[in-house]
């Protein structure tokens, strides 16, 4: 199946991204639970997602929303601006019925492209220890693992449970 990748600088249906995000939230605090560390609420997350849109949108930020040909919404990635010269990847999610379609891989590849247009020369991410498929993708695209960047927004209290990494963009 092929998928419609679009920036978005406002929602179209914020119900339907809300929603993807208590299921993208709900995985990674399964995960975090998983590495040791503490539960937290999914509905709380997406919330503090939705509430925070404008850094998510341009100029600052990029949503890059994945639907069917039908419309629905399959998955998004987020791009934050963090500095003049970098940005953060944040917030990729594929529902599992798009899994195994490369649509991951099209989130992942067509953020980086955004950033460089951004004018970013480095970009960042974070993600849970022991996240295996995301860090196989982060470990393919050559990113580094580093210390934690002053510019994360995760409370510092998660950092035993979190994964920070940065790719030079040429």
């Amino acid at each position: 199946m092929t998928y419609k990748l679009e920036f978005v600088t406002a929602l179209p249906d914020p119900p339907a991204f809300q929603a993807l995000m208590v299921k993208y939230y709900q995985i990674m605090i399964d995960k975090l639970v998983g590495a040791g560390g503490p539960t937290l609420s999914a509905v709380d997350l997406a919330c503090d997602t939705m509430d925070h849109l404008d850094e998510l949108t341009p100029p600052e930020g990029r949503i890059l929303l994945a639907t069917q040909s039908d419309g629905a919404l399959v998955g998004c990635g987020v791009l934050r601006k963090i500095r003049a010269d970098a940005a953060e990847l944040k917030r990729m999610y594929v529902r599992p019925s798009a899994q195994g379609s490369g649509l991951g891989r099209q989130l992942f590849e067509t953020r980086i492209a955004e950033a460089r247009k951004m004018g970013c020369t480095a970009l960042y991410a974070d993600t849970i220890t022991g996240n295996t498929a995301m860090l196989s993708m982060y470990e393919r695209f050559g990113f580094r693992y580093i210390a934690r960047y002053p510019e994360n927004a995760n409370a510092p209290e998660l950092d035993p449970y979190l994964v920070y990494l940065e790719l030079k963009l040429a």
